[in-house]
């Protein structure tokens, strides 16, 4: 009875994946959710297609049905090489590359081009919606670095072609983020450029007021200097008229003086009164 316990559980252990210590790459610890591989014995333990399918949906639950679908008929309905497409397609690197999973899924075109939009479909509608907002309302300049934006973009990437777009969504915020920042600091300089200018201006139009005002005081000195030598000037010519007059007024009283002399009748005698 025993050994049927254990020969059950070890079946139940095969078909369901037996529990393994985490990985230790980031990769693999990106996509845990997926579960982890498993080995299963050579035999199918006869289950059908939808049992396999269950199976697989359990161990993915974030993979979409069609997918895990079509990896299972691409792969003949063979549970192992279905979980190792799978694990590839989720991992994108590892023991089982995502080339050569994609490799044997050529011979449908159809079958290729429903896995990959499927598998990046889920990721670019949960990052898409966040991708712009993050970028444009100024992250980095909240202390976000661009190196960490770029790291978490890179590993949100599904594909090439989704890198090189969210390379280019971040390479134009970025432009735009350091065309802002040097605008604003060449605003900056130029402000405090025109503020300095301005302060010149100002105390130089204070030296001139000053400057202008000592000439002026200087200049009304000089006018009312002017006016007071005027002033001297004409009192000196009226000064010049008066003396030049009492000479004359003089000079005739002394002539006036002569020729009562003259007339004196008594030569050599003065009249008494007069001495």
């Amino acid at each position: 009875m025993s050994a049927g316990i254990c020969g059950k559980r070890l079946g139940l252990e095969e078909i369901f994946g037996s529990p393994l210590p985490p990985p230790p790459s980031a990769k693999r610890s990106r996509c845990a959710r997926y579960g982890s591989p498993v080995r299963h014995s050579n035999s199918d333990f006869g289950l059908g297609s939808e049992d396999k399918l269950s199976i697989l949906l359990r161990m993915f639950p974030a993979m979409d049905r069609k997918v895990v679908e079509t990896v299972l008929n691409t792969q003949d309905h063979k549970i192992d090489d279905a979980i190792k497409s799978l694990h590839a397609l989720c991992l994108g690197d590892g023991s089982l590359s995502t080339e050569g999973v994609i490799s044997d899924l050529q011979s449908n075109d159809s079958v290729l081009e429903g896995v990959m939009n499927s598998q990046t479909s889920g990721k670019k509608v949960e990052v898409s919606e966040n991708d712009g907002a993050d970028l444009q309302s100024g992250e980095a300049g909240k202390g976000t670095s661009w190196v960490d934006i770029f790291v978490k973009e890179m590993m949100n990437a599904s594909d090439l072609g989704d890198v090189r777009g969210r390379a280019m969504k971040i390479l134009e915020a970025f432009e735009g983020d350091v065309v802002a920042q040097t605008t604003a600091v060449v605003e900056q300089n130029e402000s405090n450029l025109l503020k300095e200018q301005l302060h010149c201006l100002v105390r130089d139009n204070q030296i001139l007021k000053r400057a202008v005002a000592i000439q002026h005081e200087r200049n009304s000195e000089n006018e009312e200097k002017i006016r007071e030598v005027q002033h001297l000037k004409h009192a000196i010519c009226q000064y010049q008229e008066q003396v030049r007059a009492l000479e004359m007024h003089n000079y005739t009283l002394k002539i006036h003086l002569q020729k009562a002399q003259e007339a004196n009748s008594i030569p050599g005698c003065f009249h008494p009164d007069m001495f």
